[in-house]
């Protein structure tokens, strides 16, 4: 299936976007909750999360755990949504994508809990003060690098617009779409 780019998108294009075309990486903001409230004041952007559409309906997000999101989730009145892609992954690169973070829903939850200390980090400016057995939801951009199809990913430590700006530098990177909130 051909993808276009598409600008803005309702609830239910969002809901319809076809499994040929995941994973695609995605960057959140809301202001409703403090904590993420938090992160736009503090970085001065609007964007506070990053997670990975994975397959239709549902995102790969770390809350207080790697899990599973219905993508619902994330749809409502006071949501921004960005989704980035690459259009000339081949299939055997998204599936090495979506191989890793199936690998990653599948592990303990114990094992994917919040790196609350890098959040400590992030507050103080000390963006290297992170738990090393942890990750922050920026921290699985690292996706690309790892999977192998894209060596040139090289952010440590990144906050989610900072995600979003390294995939701006770079050309092969476009935006899939938005969505704004109902």
């Amino acid at each position: 299936m051909e993808e276009k780019s598409i600008d803005y998108m309702e609830r239910d294009e969002v809901l319809a976007i076809p499994k040929e075309h995941l994973p695609l990486m995605v960057l959140s903001s809301t202001a409703t909750s403090p904590f993420a409230f938090g992160i736009m004041v503090k970085r001065q952007t609007i964007w506070n999360h990053f997670m990975w559409m994975h397959k239709p309906g549902f995102f790969a997000s770390q809350g207080f755990t790697y899990s599973e999101i219905p993508v619902q989730k994330y749809l409502g009145f006071d949501r921004r949504l960005k989704f980035w892609n690459n259009p000339n992954w081949t299939e055997a690169e998204r599936k090495e994508l979506k191989n890793i973070i199936q690998t990653w829903l599948d592990k303990p939850a114990y094992t994917t809990v919040y790196d609350f200390v890098a959040i400590a980090g992030q507050a103080l400016n000390l963006v290297w003060l992170q738990n090393p057995a942890t990750k922050i939801c920026s921290d699985y951009g690292s996706f690309l690098k790892e999977s192998g199809v894209d060596p040139d990913y090289n952010l440590k430590y990144p906050a989610p617009d900072q995600v979003d700006a390294w995939l701006n530098d770079h050309s092969k990177y476009r935006v899939y779409g938005r969505y704004a909130g109902e």
